[in-house]
């Protein structure tokens, strides 16, 4: 189980946004849910990098189900929820 003085300060940082050299900015979402098997923590999260222009570059995160593709068409939720997002069409 994660160190509750860490939990803490992480939820301290919802909200946060940094600015990255050429523009670049980070954002920083953390709030509490109730705890379930998807989220067996009780925290939701959201760490993006974003451009000058506001698109997302990158992020990692658990504020929803991932979407399995299968060929060119969507397969279904899959229940893991913390995952990352690699590009801007990701």
């Amino acid at each position: 189980m994660a160190d509750k003085a860490g939990i803490e300060a992480l939820l301290d940082l919802n909200g946060q946004v940094i600015d990255q050299c050429g523009g670049y900015w980070v954002k920083l979402e953390a709030w509490r849910v109730e705890p379930s098997p998807a989220i067996p923590h009780g925290i939701r999260y959201s760490l993006t990098l974003h451009t000058a222009y506001g698109t997302r570059v990158m992020g990692f995160d658990n504020a929803h189900a991932v979407w399995r593709p299968r060929q060119d068409r969507y397969s279904g939720r899959v229940t893991t929820y913390d995952h990352q997002h690699r590009h801007t069409a990701d």
